[in-house]
């Protein structure tokens, strides 16, 4: 497997090159702990408007400005206003790089890399520096990476509308995922895919078929078990007609949540790209956001206390109810960094806003005011 891979790695970077800057676009480099990963920021970035975010994740042996290169897909973040990211793995004992994803893939060498926690630390630290829409946070992984955009949803599934895995699998065994929102997730797959088997098979671990992770996905989104069929569309490059079947599974899902799969007939693991290829995985992105949150009448964020003031004892209250039996009655209000989940770094954020200088919470602040929600607001802060 290694063989081929390396092969395909080299074909790769012959073929693509790297990604070049378009004009307007800013690149910046953040920093999560493991050095500098690049982000482009689109020419038309306003800090007041509520930016979608796109983060592609490599397979094994890839790098992250490899797989740009294969899916060319930072002209459509340009063209579409998205902030777009692709950080590379650790590298391990052979010098390839991976994600720990799951037990099939690809932590060869048993390091329990803590890679969830990496890459939700440099969202959050994106989403801290730049306006990110919470609605439309999405990831594309190819092999590796798509694994591991399975394992990401699993653990954190409120945080993205939507997953494209390219020739990744899911967890085996159901029970291993710990999801607990809908989301919308697109498998790709070659039919002769020889690294990682379209029928499923064993890396590290078994893990399931193409057709396996979309009905167990299916089935967590609450759709009903039967497909429909769209039409055919063309993904290969190198086969000249429209060869790769769609099937989805959207009836009866819960709100944000769907399935579907797109087989590539006699593709394989990391087909030459058509024309098209970019195009249909980005409009897939922009038709699947997560729902419009529903609205509340009034409250401050940061007061989670619902005093209508800011001050430590929010903290305070926040910290009791994250690990103490305390109660908050509008968990938005205590989502600080406005990130749609409720943890210690909004803790964090709001020490560093009261004793640090750092930035403000953000609407509604300082005063009561609407403002769609994440989370929940039983009981609205403010009279």
């Amino acid at each position: 497997m290694l063989k081929s891979l390396k092969f395909m790695l080299l074909m790769l970077l012959f073929c693509f090159g790297s990604s070049a800057l378009l004009p307007g676009q800013t690149v910046v480099q953040v920093d999560a702990g493991r050095g500098d990963v690049p982000v482009h920021i689109p020419s038309s970035y306003d800090p007041s408007v509520a930016t979608g975010l796109l983060m592609v994740l490599h397979g094994y042996t890839f790098s992250g400005a490899g797989m740009e290169a294969y899916f060319n897909l930072a002209p459509l973040t340009e063209e579409h206003g998205f902030i777009y990211t692709y950080p590379d793995g650790s590298m391990d004992s052979l010098g390839f790089r991976f994600w720990n994803a799951t037990s099939a893939c690809c932590d060869m060498d048993s390091s329990g890399i803590d890679d969830v926690g990496y890459l939700l630390g440099l969202l959050d630290l994106v989403a801290s520096q730049y306006n990110v829409d919470p609605l439309r946070v999405h990831i594309v992984g190819h092999s590796n990476g798509g694994f591991m955009a399975y394992r990401l949803i699993c653990e954190d599934s409120e945080r993205f509308a939507s997953i494209v895995s390219f020739a990744g699998a899911t967890f085996n065994d159901p029970a291993d995922c710990n999801a607990t929102s809908p989301c919308h997730t697109l498998q790709i797959h070659g039919t002769l895919d020889p690294i990682v088997n379209y029928f499923g098979g064993f890396i590290n671990d078994t893990y399931p078929s193409a057709t396996q992770t979309c009905t167990q996905w299916a089935a967590h989104n609450g759709c009903l078990p039967d497909p429909v069929s769209g039409s055919n569309i063309n993904l290969d490059g190198g086969i000249p007609f429209s060869e790769t079947t769609v099937q989805r599974w959207e009836a009866g899902c819960d709100d944000g949540g769907s399935a579907e799969l797109w087989s590539i007939l006699l593709g394989g693991h990391l087909p030459i790209p058509s024309g098209q290829m970019a195009d249909l995985i980005f409009q897939y992105l922009l038709d699947h956001p997560k729902p419009a949150p529903s609205t509340i009448d009034q409250f401050i964020r940061g007061d989670s206390n619902a005093d209508q003031s800011i001050d430590i004892s929010d903290a305070i209250g926040t910290l009791d109810y994250l690990f103490g039996n305390g109660a908050i009655g509008c968990r938005e209000s205590a989502n600080c960094n406005s990130d749609a989940s409720l943890d210690i770094s909004d803790v964090i954020y709001l020490l560093g806003f009261m004793f640090a200088n750092g930035p403000q919470p953000g609407s509604p602040f300082p005063t009561c005011g609407p403002q769609p929600i994440s989370l929940d607001c039983l009981s609205p802060t403010c009279p």
